[in-house]
This record gives structure tokens, sequence and C-alpha cells, in this order.
């Protein structure tokens, strides 16, 4: 799914935000679908015409197969329509580079309506920068978070899938209670024979605190990550203000140290694979 989103995400690049030209094309989509919900190649050639998309009618067919916009036998699907264009909202710019590639670059989260005052944007998009971290690992994922909730970790299921296919292990660090909200991907990787990589899931409660880690971070191979204020929840990759930064290069190995010490101390591991 993450690769056909970028596919999209770049096909809809212009003046204006990914999203909003992506409810356009839908509803442009929608029109030449018609009550039967069909869509076919002709149609679909003049919506890209008529809203300026780039690419061509096959490329997208394809794309929009692999995001579940297009059904199997053709027709199209508003819900997961819907649900893409959520997606490319809280992805927003972030695919995109701003500039050369540096030890650490600032990253927000930061809602519609505060970053069309800051039109084009000087930080890259919280959910988007996560992602690319995931997408980009090669040999294994830490997540620290304390606060997550269903929708948001749903967010970032087909790309942790995605890296257990390419024998990526992850490793997630949360809150008591809070281990739960990943059982749906848990269940997925278990039932998927072409996953050999292993995932683990663990809440950490301390003499200190029975919240165990506040820390939100994610590191990827050690060498990579992101550190901010957003938890994986809802609101902090779309409502909240969040902000933090990505950071390259060998300090992101004493990160990935401080997750492995509080994944020692656990007080219930869920081990899959």
């Amino acid at each position: 799914m993450n690769i056909a989103l970028r596919a999209v995400h770049d096909a809809l690049q212009g003046q204006d935000e990914p999203a909003h030209r992506w409810a356009a094309f839908i509803g442009a989509l929608s029109d030449r679908a018609g009550v039967q919900g069909l869509v076919e190649t002709a149609g679909l050639r003049a919506v890209l015409s008529a809203t300026g998309c780039a690419g061509t009618a096959g490329e997208w067919i394809g794309n929009l197969r692999l995001l579940g916009v297009v059904d199997p036998d053709g027709r199209l699907d508003p819900a997961r329509a819907t649900a893409v264009g959520v997606a490319l909202e809280l992805a927003a710019d972030s695919f995109l580079p701003l500039g050369p590639a540096s030890s650490w670059a600032s990253v927000a989260t930061l809602p519609p309506d505060l970053r069309a005052l800051l039109h084009p944007p000087p930080l890259r998009q919280t959910a988007g920068v996560l992602l690319d971290l995931v997408d980009r690992a090669a040999e294994d994922i830490r997540l620290a978070v304390p606060f997550v909730d269903p929708r948001a970790v749903e967010f970032l299921t087909e790309p942790l899938i995605g890296a257990g296919h390419r024998g990526v292990n992850v490793m997630v660090v949360t809150s008591t209670g809070n281990a739960a909200r990943f059982a749906k991907v848990a269940q997925r990787w278990t039932a998927d024979r072409d996953i050999c990589a292993r995932m683990r899931v663990s809440e950490v409660q301390t003499a200190l605190s029975l919240l165990g880690s506040h820390a939100k971070v994610l590191v990827v191979d050690e060498e990579r990550g992101y550190v901010g204020s957003a938890n994986l929840t809802t609101a902090g990759l779309g409502g909240h203000i969040e902000l933090g930064v990505e950071v390259t290069g060998p300090q992101v190995a004493d990160l990935a140290r401080v997750l492995d010490a509080l994944e020692r101390i656990a007080t219930r591991v869920l081990t899959v694979g």
C-alpha cells in the first residue's frame, strides 16, 4: 500500500495539497463511474486529463487496485477512497525532500488550518516521516509509544507487514494496557507464512512511573530515527500540534540501547514469530 500511496501522492503534485487534489479526482471519477460505480479505462483517462493528474490510466488502475479504491470487480469503493484521502492528508508533503540531508531535521504534526498558514511547509509531517522510516528499514524497527489508538496503529499496519516481508524484526514498547492495540497486526504477522521475522510488543511499568515510559521514539536499523512529542494516536498524527526531530548517524544507536533496556524491564511481552 505504501508504494501505491507514494505513487499517487507524486502523481497528484501541483499547486494544491495532494489530499485536496485527490478529493477532486475521486469526485470526478465517481461522477464518471455513475450509479454502477464501474471504473473504466476510457473514463479514467478523461478524469486524469480533466484534473491534471500525472501518469497513465494503466498506472492509476494498478495503484487504485493496490489501495483497494477499485475492487476486484472494477468498482469504486468510496470508503477506501476516503481512507486514502485521510492518509494523503496525514502524510502531506513528507515524501518530498525539502533540502540536503543533515544529521537532524525538524518534524511536526501541523493540523490543516495551521499548515495553510505555512505553505509551503517548512517541516516534514510526523505521519509521513514515520511511514518513510518504516518503509526504508532493512534490519530492525524499534518503536516506543506510551499511548496508541486503533486508527493510528492501522495507519502503520501495512508498512509494518511489508517490513516483516523484508525480514525486518519489529519491537514495540508501550504502556500498560496498550499491547492489545497491536493484536490485529500480530494476528496478520502470525498468519502470513511469508514473514520469517520476529515481532515483540512489550508493556513497561516501573517503580518510578506507572506509565513506564513517556518517550515517543522510532529507531530504524540503529541509523535513523524520530524523537518527538507525538503519540501513535489519531490526534498525535493529525489533530494536535506536535514537534520533533528526525535524526541520522551513530548517535541513533544510543536511542536503540535505551529502548532495548526498556524492553528488558517489561512487565508483559507479546512475542510473534
